[in-house]
């Protein structure tokens, strides 16, 4: 039997290894290095493409076990095994990329023991780890039989309405409040996605994609594995359906499952179209349906989603004969799913650029994680269906007929499937390939200076020409105006310079921060070993060809290794010239320099928080005493288009006058 999935597992496994090294990259860079993300983009591809898309296209699961379970649809049972593992594989998939967007990964466990019962982040989260939880209870009696632990699995059967309940519970939870989460940005999300209605939206588009995407992952597993459950009986031998049927609206080669996946997918067009409805009604009431008609790539979007989502299965789902047919059926389920993504890749990411003033393309590492995580979730369902009663219970005899061995050596695919049979060998050479090509492509060093982006610090600006009022404006955003002569008299005039200029350069005594402090959040190695042995070499005197080779014995032991370690300490040589304010605690505490935002936090705050206990004025410890930016109960609101502040003034002048 010829194995028509080797190919695909192929490119998965490509995928899932170098998403493998990506993955091993972001944890040991961190996600600066790693990401194209700031702190004006923070949610990007694994955030909402991999878990808010991921956890939608997923709720199938909860979806037909409502219908079959609750609504008693029995012709649709045939579907609840692979819509759980659809469920199980999305959530699982969804939560690991989740672990990686987190900037400490291996505090995952937070929420379980540190409650916050006023955050939408906490309830998603519970609800996201007990529906996979639920999940895996639902998926257990399928693997249990594989394994014959027959006595548990058939007391997982006998709770499964029950557990099935309480999953669409935590679906319906979670789904609703993944919408709610972008209510609390008003101000930042375009007007054609921002809506009080956002969590219905949410739920009812998930809904009826989840549905289709079962419809959509049936039709692939039969044109894989099982051909004459949907083209017919003759399918097996023909492999290929007719393009064209003999007679108007027939269909003389439909296989059983045909009926049940046209009905699947009607209820699913008819949730669609109560989805449709409600959103043409939200964009009238709300007047933001005259963000449409101005020539923006948000209005294009908006569009396509609609089209995709709503417009183009349901008109296809009217036509007879496409829904009789395979490939219309599956063309039918394909584009609600592209849809589904499409609008919470709008709502998470894309309705936030105007207002951010700042794009967000992800990097080379996002992309290889993203779909890494996607192609091992799509390994795993591979060999559960091949190994498992999952769509039927044939899988032993595909099995056993995958096993015979077949020499066919008539050409290249031939030497590579039967020299290369078994799955381990095949990975092993992918492996030898793909792990030092993506190690060379995604390594972080190669796009940035050193491991971590540089974030430059911009130098203080005078106010005035005799610099006696300085603005500190660090990255940009919080500005701190600084009374520099003012402090220095209060603090005892010139002599109390040390007191913050705790470090100069050589020969200078009152050195700016941003001199050593270099970047805004990453350490600086500001020790220059190339300098050091050219100015050791002139002070010394040498003479001779390249004196400056003959200088490491004035700062490392002869007989010993010349290392970081045994360089006698910096101060002997610069107690003076340097002017320390105080004696470093380290040998070498004067070779590397904090953040900058590190740096004058510490510096300042040390001295705030005395001066507040000494003047019993605990408000000198606030960010608002240095930032007078944050006394501003809301955030400055960041220029808009002026179509999109007139549909919403239009649309809350049409809200009043309703109301009066």
């Amino acid at each position: 039997m010829i194995d028509h999935t080797r190919k695909i597992k192929d490119v998965l496994w490509i995928f899932a290894l170098a998403g493998a090294v990506a993955i091993a990259f972001r944890l040991w860079y961190g996600l600066g290095a790693t990401t194209n993300l700031s702190d004006q983009v923070p949610w990007g591809l694994w955030k909402i493409l991999n878990m808010v898309a991921g956890v939608a296209l997923s709720t199938g699961g909860f979806m037909v076990g409502f219908l079959v379970y609750v609504l008693k649809i029995e012709r649709l049972r045939p579907l609840v095994k692979p819509a759980i593992l659809i469920a199980f594989l999305g959530y699982g998939s969804s939560g690991f990329a989740l672990l990686m967007d987190i900037g400490l990964p291996h505090r995952f466990w937070h929420p379980i023991v540190m409650w916050n019962e006023q955050s939408f982040l906490f309830e998603v989260t519970w609800c996201v780890m007990l529906y996979f939880t639920v999940t895996i209870i639902e998926l257990s009696p399928t693997v249990l039989e594989r394994l014959h632990i027959s006595g548990l699995a058939r007391f997982l059967h006998r709770i499964a309405p029950g557990v099935v309940i309480v999953g669409i519970s935590l679906s319906c939870l979670h789904h609703s409040s993944l919408g709610s989460l972008f209510l609390v940005t008003p101000l930042r999300l375009h007007a054609l996605w921002y809506t009080r209605l956002l969590p219905l939206h949410f739920i009812v588009s998930a809904m009826g994609a989840g549905l289709m995407v079962v419809v959509l992952v049936k039709l692939v597993y039969a044109r894989l594995y099982d051909p004459d459950s949907i083209f017919g009986p003759e399918a097996a031998v023909r492999r290929i359906p007719p393009r064209t049927p003999p007679g108007k609206n027939e269909t003389p080669y439909e296989g059983r499952d045909m009926p049940m996946l046209r009905q699947i997918a009607m209820i699913a067009c008819g949730i669609l179209s109560a989805g449709f409805i409600l959103r043409v009604a939200d964009l009238l009431l709300t007047g933001a349906y005259e963000s449409l008609f101005h020539p923006t790539w948000e209005s294009g979007l908006y569009a396509g989603e609609i089209l995709s989502l709503y417009v183009i299965p349901i008109i296809l789902m009217t036509i007879p004969a496409t829904r009789n047919s395979p490939s219309g059926l599956g063309a039918a389920a394909f584009f609600p799913a592209l849809g589904l993504v499409a609008n919470r890749l709008d709502v998470g990411i894309f309705g936030y650029f105007r207002s951010a003033g700042k794009t967000y393309a992800p990097s080379a590492g996002e992309w290889a994680l993203s779909l890494g995580v996607v192609a091992a979730a799509g390994l795993v369902f591979l060999f559960l269906c091949e190994n498992c009663s999952v769509f039927d219970t044939r899988w032993e005899d595909r099995l056993a007929s995958s096993r015979r061995f077949n020499s066919a050596f008539d050409k290249l695919s031939g030497i590579w499937d039967r020299a290369l049979r078994t799955g381990l060998r095949r990975v092993t050479l992918l492996a030898v390939f793909v792990v030092p090509l993506s190690w060379a492509a995604l390594y972080p060093p190669f796009h940035g200076e050193g491991s971590v982006r540089a974030i430059p610090v911009i130098p203080p600006r005078a106010q005035d020409t005799e610099r006696k009022v300085l603005t500190i404006i660090g990255d940009g955003r919080m500005p701190v105006v600084f009374k520099h002569s003012e402090l220095q008299k209060r603090l005892g005039g010139k002599k109390s310079c040390v007191k913050c200029h705790h470090l100069s350069l050589p020969h200078d005594h009152s050195t700016a921060c941003y001199r050593c402090h270099r970047d805004m959040e990453s350490p600086t190695l500001i020790f220059n070993h190339a300098a050091h042995l050219d100015a050791v070499a002139k002070d010394k005197k040498l003479k001779g060809a390249l004196p400056a080779n003959r200088s490491c014995s004035f700062c490392h032991p002869p007989g010993k290794p010349k290392t970081a370690k045994t360089a006698k300490p910096c101060m002997e040589c610069h107690e003076k010239d340097m002017s320390p304010a105080r004696k470093p605690p380290e040998a070498l505490a004067m070779a590397t320099a904090c953040g900058y935002r590190a740096a004058l936090h510490k510096t300042c705050l040390d001295c705030h928080r005395k001066e507040a206990k000494r003047l019993n004025k605990p408000e000198m410890t606030e960010c608002r005493t240095c930032h007078p930016s944050s006394k501003r109960a809301r955030p400055k609101r960041a220029p808009q288009a002026p179509q999109i502040l007139k549909a919403r003034a239009s649309g809350a002048a049409r809200r009043q006058n309703a109301g009066g």
